[in-house]
């Protein structure tokens, strides 16, 4: 796929981007390439399944350091 043609990029995140790798990702790629004009590629996450859960503890403890040390929160 050319970049000039490339309109966007999905990834596929979690246990299944990460069980399904790259075949996963051009499998979906060629079906959304059937369903839309729009070319967008499609890329495996490199993260598996403990991405999720690492997001969720990082946005909760910002949100933490936020309520304790923002001044009148």
């Amino acid at each position: 796929m050319s970049q000039q043609s490339l309109n966007g990029c999905v990834v596929l995140g979690g246990e299944i981007g990460h069980a399904g790798g790259e075949p996963l990702a051009r499998c979906v790629e060629d079906r959304l390439a059937r369903l839309s004009p729009l070319r967008t590629e499609i890329r495996p996450a490199s993260l598996g399944g403990a991405a999720i859960l690492t997001s969720a503890l990082l946005a909760a403890r910002g949100a933490a350091q936020q309520d304790l040390f923002t001044p009148g929160a």
